[in-house]
């Protein structure tokens, strides 16, 4: 019981993420955050040519002073990561590491960028 009690008191008190779509321009992130996972969607572009998606499940790794929440996803297969930070006045920022080898080198730094709750 007291593992119980310990595990709704340590999820009740992460910080609460608002699901929904965000958007910069040429890019759209969906993200939906269930306790200490959030799913996501990223589809950015460089006009017509260079299109990157990605997309999972990024693990909560708490929030540092001025954010509500912070998530980060690494692929293995690939080698890319990418972190999610929710600001606190609602903005998303996505930060990648190595997506060239995911979505080609043309789409470096086209997932990166602020998003706005659309």
């Amino acid at each position: 019981m007291k593992k119980i009690t310990i595990a709704f008191i340590l999820i009740a008190n992460l910080p609460l993420a608002h699901a929904g779509e965000y958007v910069k321009r040429n890019g759209v992130l969906s993200l939906s955050p269930r306790g200490a996972v959030a799913e996501f969607n990223i589809n950015a572009s460089h006009g017509d040519t260079s299109i990157c998606e990605i997309y999972g499940e990024a693990i909560s790794i708490g929030a540092e002073k001025g954010l509500h929440n912070q998530w980060v996803y690494s692929d293995k297969e690939s080698t890319y990561a990418v972190v999610i930070s929710e600001h606190k006045n609602g903005t998303i920022q996505v930060i990648t590491d190595k997506c060239d080898n995911y979505c080609g080198v043309s789409a470096i730094g086209v997932i990166d960028g602020k998003y706005k709750k659309k």
